[in-house]
């Protein structure tokens, strides 16, 4: 029979495991996304019939949003799959996608032509789901890699 191998001193002898905590953020961040991106896309649509943009300016602004879309949905994928699967690899992906959409947010808070108050505020709740997803995110991926 197969006997299982004892604990070495300082071994606590446990796996690391999936984070729930992880997980809900990224679930939750799913759903604030979806929200979010139709908002800042009837709001792309309102500024851009109402207010005096630059040349050139609404349209890089607008296409921001568009390249959200190509970004978001692979890295909250991949740090859920990194999570489920106990891999540090896909969480430390999920955790350099998250550059370009704190940049993202970052830009639509501070630099964007025109800052509505629905812009700010969906962008400070973005930012605190990006937030937390990063810090869970590296600390599971530190985890992991101790476990193995």
């Amino acid at each position: 029979a197969c006997a299982a191998k004892p604990p070495t001193p300082g071994d606590s002898g446990t796996m690391a495991a999936p984070s729930l905590a992880l997980e809900v953020f990224l679930y939750f961040g799913k759903l604030w996304d979806v929200v979010f991106w139709l908002i800042s896309f009837m709001v792309f649509c309102y500024k851009g019939y109402n207010l005096p943009y630059p040349v050139n300016a609404y349209e890089m602004e607008f296409t921001y949003l568009f390249m959200y879309l190509l970004v978001e949905p692979p890295r909250l994928f991949l740090g859920s799959q990194g999570n489920k699967s106990v891999r540090a690899g896909p969480l430390w992906a999920s955790m350099v996608l998250a550059g370009f959409v704190l940049f993202m947010h970052v830009y639509y808070i501070v630099a964007q032509t025109f800052v509505l108050r629905v812009d700010y505020w969906m962008n400070i709740i973005s930012l605190a789901f990006l937030s937390a997803q990063f810090l869970l995110s590296g600390t599971q991926a530190l985890d992991f890699m101790r476990g193995a």
